[in-house]
């Protein structure tokens, strides 16, 4: 009884982290507008920030920096790899579209991990999640049709290269959330941010170098305000959230609550008004998701026991 307890007082803890990240996650997008620059010297600065910021705070709090095993560096390296790209197709979708696209093309990320779960983990394929993938695609086609400047073109060609931004960028983070899933209960979050940064800031270099890098004082502080706060708070809290919850159950957050955070911001910030059709694609996500994940929250506190 008192691993139950304990499994689902853990259980409610990462939740909460999870939660507390949102609006830091949520941010994140905005800075594809406030900043004129490339996405990839956008992503660039933020790892490099971040790297630093956390590589600090690790020494200062003398906590473990380094890893004895090869294994897990090479899974470093890996994971690292595809979160830099992950974010430079975010930016990307948000940059040649708008907020409310980008975000709302990211939001199918989960279902993208219930697909990809069962190759990871010899789970299952339910055909709820292969019907919950036709009715995602129905939505992106509403959101796809949403606006166009031509009357003779259905799809408009921002909005249109901004969804597959913005899929790309939800494929690549559902599988870099599976596969934190084994490493994230070994390991502190502020460790496994440090070197996922880093990794990902050493794999852009190489193109990031032929961009200028002749940046003014306000870009500068907006990079800052990217990798430390928006990176460093956010994505460290959603790996400790991980420790305690499924990643279906963090998709399922995640997915349902950043857009809205998201949108919201861009209102009030940017003065981005998401159009009907937009809005009622981005529902129709949405919806399948929750939908889709609802019941694993169900199961996640007797495997928490289990685990314990």
């Amino acid at each position: 009884m008192s691993d139950f307890t304990s499994a689902k007082t853990s259980h409610r803890h990462g939740v909460i982290s999870v939660l507390v990240a949102l609006p830091f996650v949520s941010l994140t997008g905005l800075f594809g507008k406030f900043l004129t620059l490339s996405p990839l010297l956008i992503v660039q600065g933020r790892t490099v920030f971040a790297f630093g910021a956390l590589l600090l705070a690790l020494f200062f709090l003398r906590k473990k920096i380094f890893f004895s095993d090869l294994r897990e560096w090479l899974w470093l390296a890996l994971s690292g790899s595809i979160l830099g790209v992950h974010w430079i197709a975010f930016f990307q979708a948000i940059q040649v579209s708008t907020v409310a696209i980008g975000l709302l093309s990211f939001a199918s990320y989960p279902l993208f991990t219930t697909l990809l779960e069962p190759l990871f983990f010899r789970e299952p394929l339910r055909v709820r999640n292969v019907f919950a993938a036709l009715i995602v695609i129905c939505g992106l086609a509403l959101m796809a049709t949403s606006s166009s400047d031509d009357s003779n073109t259905i799809i408009s060609g921002s909005v249109f290269h901004g969804i597959l931004w913005g899929l790309m960028a939800g494929f690549g983070f559902a599988v870099l959330t599976l596969l934190n899933r084994g490493h994230v209960r070994k390991h502190s979050a502020l460790l496994i941010t440090c070197w996922q940064n880093g990794f990902a800031a050493l794999l852009i270099l190489p193109w990031s170098l032929s961009e200028s890098w002749i940046l003014s004082g306000k870009e500068l502080g907006l990079l800052f305000l990217l990798g430390v706060v928006c990176t460093v708070g956010g994505h460290t809290l959603l790996i400790n959230g991980l420790r305690h919850v499924r990643a279906q159950v963090a998709s399922l957050l995640i997915a349902g609550l950043e857009p809205v955070f998201a949108i919201l911001f861009a209102l009030f910030l940017l003065e981005e008004i998401p159009s009907l059709q937009t809005l009622l694609g981005g529902v129709l996500i949405i919806s399948t998701t929750v939908f889709i994940i609802y019941g694993t929250e169900q199961k996640e506190i007797p495997e928490q026991a289990v685990s314990k």
